[in-house]
């Protein structure tokens, strides 16, 4: 199967300053590198349009929607499956 799912978080006071860029990409290049791994995942709410566009900057693509996915403060929330694959990997 050779995949993973991810999720980040950064603190609010370090926000627009590249790191969760930097962090992300280094989590790719651990899974196809350094794990060898055929694809991340990670799963977003639609509303989180800057978690969304740093997924999207990475190299993720949308693979789809999934309704009422995750149970977020006694809410169904509705996410969006965002995907990487490693094109380099066998």
């Amino acid at each position: 199967f050779r995949s993973a799912t991810l999720a980040y978080k950064i603190d609010r006071d370090l926000l627009r300053q590249g790191y969760a860029a930097e962090a992300l990409e280094a989590m790719v290049e651990l899974a196809f590198s350094g794990l060898n791994l055929h694809r991340l995942e990670a799963s977003i709410m639609p509303r989180n349009a800057a978690s969304l566009a740093l997924a999207k900057r990475c190299g993720f693509s949308e693979e789809g929607r999934s309704p009422r996915y995750i149970r977020i403060n006694g809410v169904w929330e509705d996410h969006i499956h965002m995907v990487r694959l490693n094109e380099e990997g066998e």
